[in-house]
């Protein structure tokens, strides 16, 4: 009982990386997300899970500042976020919160002109001094740091390749490689092994956690096999709402089966409803058979 006092105790002492009161996020009439309260505090490490159009790059784009809240309030390492009507977070301060936050979002492409090593440098811009990032002039540890990034992702033979000429998978190992440099304090990472080969997969998440080790980490999953490598702690949303919020180990089949089941809408002609979608065997079991 005082060991579990002690560790609760310990836990609201950490401060918050992440913490949403009240927040909606209103497109064209349709609330696409709707988050009372969320918190997350340093170091956690948390899955979004949810179908299509849950809301959970939504989120995400929220939390980096891309998204700006219809009503509510967000803060994000100690800043508060502007709202879609009311004052924003001065250009100098959202800059400096970006430089903290590293993001391997869906359409967040790399520089296509640039080599795979110039986008990996890209991710320590904050580290370089002022001359040397206005001269595009690394230092010389910077450089070997994205050397050994590039090489401990495979890409190592890629490195004077332009990031256009790079595949799908390439570039999503090349994202791994910037966050690497980056050494942000949050990491919001959308889908990071979508385009991965599965052999790839396990790597990959090994670098991820590699990277936000100390870090706090919030990433979009579909496969449940991936849960246990990247979080502690995973919540799901259906139709922008929370559903559930619950520690890693809890999360089963019947609770994916609350947010992946599809929402029951009129169908042709009679109004009768669609027939309801059932998760998929591998997504169900998916710790069990491996990522497929």
């Amino acid at each position: 009982m005082a060991a579990g006092t002690a560790m609760q105790a310990a836990a609201a002492a950490t401060p918050l990386a992440v913490e949403i009161d009240g927040l909606a996020v209103v497109r064209g009439g349709r609330v696409l997300l709707e988050l009372p309260r969320l918190a997350v505090r340093a170091g956690e490490r948390v899955a979004i899970v949810g179908a299509n159009g849950a809301g959970k790059s939504t989120l995400l784009r929220v939390l980096g500042g891309f998204v700006p809240a219809t009503t509510g309030r967000v803060r994000v390492l100690g800043r508060e976020l502007g709202r879609e009507l009311g004052p924003a977070l001065p250009a100098r301060a959202l800059r400096e919160l970006r430089a903290e936050v590293g993001q391997m979002m869906q359409g967040l492409h790399p520089v296509p002109r640039l080599t795979a090593r110039e986008n990996v440098l890209i991710g320590a811009l904050a580290r370089w001094p002022g001359w040397r990032s206005w001269a595009r002039l690394p230092s010389p540890a910077l450089r070997a740091e994205a050397e050994a990034a590039l090489a401990e992702l495979g890409l190592a033979a890629l490195a004077d390749q332009r990031a256009d000429r790079l595949s799908g998978g390439e570039r999503q190992k090349l994202a791994l490689a910037r966050l690497r440099l980056q050494r942000p304090r949050l990491v919001l990472a959308d889908e990071p092994t979508s385009a991965l080969d599965p052999t790839a997969v396990e790597e990959a998440c090994a670098v991820l956690a590699g990277v936000a080790q100390g870090a706090t980490l919030l990433t979009v999953l579909h496969h449940p096999a991936l849960l246990p490598r990247l979080a502690g702690r995973v919540i799901g949303l259906r139709e922008g709402r929370l559903v559930w919020d619950l520690p890693v180990e809890r999360v089963d089949a019947e609770s994916l089966a609350q947010v992946y089941r599809a929402v029951a809408r009129p169908g042709p002609g009679l109004g009768a409803p669609a027939d309801e979608v059932h998760l998929a065997p591998a997504l169900v079991d998916g710790r069990a058979r491996g990522v497929a």
